[in-house]
């Protein structure tokens, strides 16, 4: 056999399936004691793929069994430049041997990929049990559960865990808090802040922060695809992600059908554990970003991520001064602006305005010592306040706006307009369910349980610049309980904080939604012009009584199940 073939490691695949057949057929209490030292030898996945497509095979099957990846350059898979290829990996498991990232899709055309469970070998987060609490609630003492990675000396996201329900402490998540090991398996939690918000933790509950194994280097998420049109994910499992699990960026008309983003459960892990994961994924589940044909998420499963099920978003970039047509614009990194696209325009002080087209771009200077300044007096992410909107432009519009300083422009179609999300099941997460700021889609039949914060939204962010606006949405059948937020909310704020105007979003359909739990309002729609609503049931628990933050002064007064302003 030619050496230089990956599939020369055809021996070591027999071998891998055989275990796989005889560790099956062991009784479950004996086949989880000895799985751990069923460590399979590393398998050439991008080797055996490679060699496949030099063939000219179109439709490339994986052997079904659980193989041991090694990451190159970062990722432990790249698909690049592919055009019409069908990847079949039904039964095969793939687990990766560094927290980086698992797949890298770049500029490919209709590939699908079917079948593919994925998970890490050290997995990027850890478990530990909470022992100590401090008599100001700042400092959480902390033991490493047995099966579970050491601690590490970082700055991380803490979620606590209710090891009685295996499910979130009320809905506080603790961010830039300090990881400091004391041992091998001990480590002391530092919260950023005293009061800086109190999730409720309890002498042994369960504390989940992020770690890292990647000796090579790391890049994030676990499956990210980028100037890719027409992909297909069919079947896709992810058990753990060092961030997103699925990331799309510049993509068009991709598909996710059955996908599916949960804990692995203990029976089944790869390693003994002493008790079972309480997280997914580090952050989201599905995001898609600049898409210029929306996703099409069906019948997928997101539970237990520690951020967004789906998110769906472009970008805004803020608006510096203006001459005439003519507006100096500071760019939330890339540019995500063409010459000659139609582009939407929101003032500082929450209005929208009239789309209008760009006419060219040019490169101006850099931010100025002025422009930062402004930048870091508004209430926005700490990265783009402090090191984020560097570059300058000169962009031309077709007629001359009114727009003051600190607007923002974003492009109208890389937003992800003609997405499609139906009869998922989401939550448990700690913090949105459906997250969309993409317009001509379709949100119908989910099912969304127990997430911390609202359970749909459509909305910008100032805070992140993420755009836009939805025009032409419909929201339909969709079945929320157990929310600790909102259960459905279209709003929009201006940077200034102000409720935006009527107009904001244009033509949106919200009908037979049931909601049931959480806060009042349990449905919030502002700023709509061309609202259709019919046939919603809410039913907001009133035990809890906090007004959700989103609403703000203007509002607290005014609280009902179902809320309108400015909309007709």
């Amino acid at each position: 056999m030619n050496q230089t073939d990956p599939l020369h490691r055809r021996p070591r695949l027999a071998w891998i399936l055989a275990a796989l057949v005889v560790f099956s057929a062991l009784p479950p209490e004996t086949a989880a004691a000895q799985r751990a030292t069923a460590v399979a030898e590393l398998f050439d996945l991008q080797g055996f793929i490679d060699a496949q497509l030099a063939t000219g095979q179109r439709e490339i099957v994986i052997p079904p069994g659980r193989y041991r990846v090694a990451p190159q350059e970062r990722q432990h898979l790249h698909l690049r430049g592919l055009r019409d290829i069908t990847l079949m990996a039904d039964g095969v498991e793939m687990i990766c041997t560094e927290t980086t990232r698992a797949i890298t899709i770049d500029a490919c055309r209709n590939v699908t990929l079917r079948g593919l469970t994925i998970d890490y070998e050290t997995l990027p987060f850890t478990q530990a049990h909470i022992t100590g609490i401090s008599a100001d609630r700042r400092e959480l003492e902390v033991t490493v559960i047995p099966g579970y990675p050491a601690p590490q000396a970082t700055d991380s996201k803490v979620e606590i865990f209710d090891p009685t329900t295996s499910q979130l402490r009320g809905r506080f998540t603790y961010y830039e808090t300090q990881i400091k090991p004391r041992g091998p398996r001990s480590a002391t939690i530092i919260k950023a802040q005293a009061g800086g918000g109190n999730a409720g933790e309890q002498i042994g509950d369960i504390a989940v922060f992020s770690i890292q194994h990647a000796p090579g280097g790391s890049m994030p998420h676990a499956i990210f695809a980028s100037d890719s049109s027409d992909l297909v994910f069919d079947g896709i499992t992810l058990f753990a992600s060092p961030t997103f699990g699925f990331l799309e960026v510049n993509c068009d008309g991709s598909a996710y059908r059955d996908c599916r983003v949960d804990r692995r459960p203990l029976a089944d892990d790869l390693i003994d554990r002493e008790f079972p994961r309480m997280r997914s994924l580090n952050a989201d589940a599905f995001h898609s970003k600049h898409a210029r044909r929306g996703p099409r998420y069906e019948r997928c499963t997101a539970y237990f991520m520690g951020d967004d099920a789906f998110a769906i978003n472009g970008d805004f970039h803020l608006i510096a001064a203006q001459d005439g047509p003519v507006l100096r614009v500071l760019a939330k990194r890339d540019l995500s602006l063409r010459a000659g696209e139609r582009v939407q325009l929101f003032t500082y002080d929450g209005r929208r305005l009239e789309d209008r087209t760009i006419v060219s771009i040019e490169p101006d200077a850099p931010v100025t010592r002025a422009e930062r300044q402004f930048i870091l007096g508004q209430q926005m992410n700490e990265n783009l306040r402090r090191r984020g909107l560097n570059d300058g432009y000169r962009i031309e519009l077709d007629a001359t706006v009114e727009v003051p300083r600190g607007s923002v422009i974003s492009s109208a179609s890389a937003i992800g307009n003609g997405f499609v999300i139906v009869d998922c099941h989401l939550g448990f997460n700690r913090s949105r369910g459906i997250l969309v700021k993409a317009g001509q889609g379709l949100i119908a039949r989910n099912t969304i349980i127990g997430v911390r914060m609202t359970g749909i939204l459509v909305a910008p962010e100032f805070w992140w610049l993420e755009a836009g606006f939805a025009d032409d949405l419909t929201i339909t059948g969709n079945r929320l309980s157990e929310g600790f937020g909102m259960g459905i909310a279209i709003f929009a704020l201006g940077g200034d904080r102000s409720l935006a105007e009527l107009g904001a979003f244009r033509r949106v359909t919200v009908t037979d939604n049931r909601v049931s739990g959480g806060p009042a309002p349990s449905i919030l729609f502002t700023s709509i012009d061309g609202l259709t609503a019919a046939d919603n049931l809410a039913e907001p628990d009133p035990a809890i009584s906090y007004v959700p933050r989103e609403l703000g002064a203007w509002a607290t007064n005014r609280i009902a199940p179902i809320m309108r302003l400015n909309t007709r």
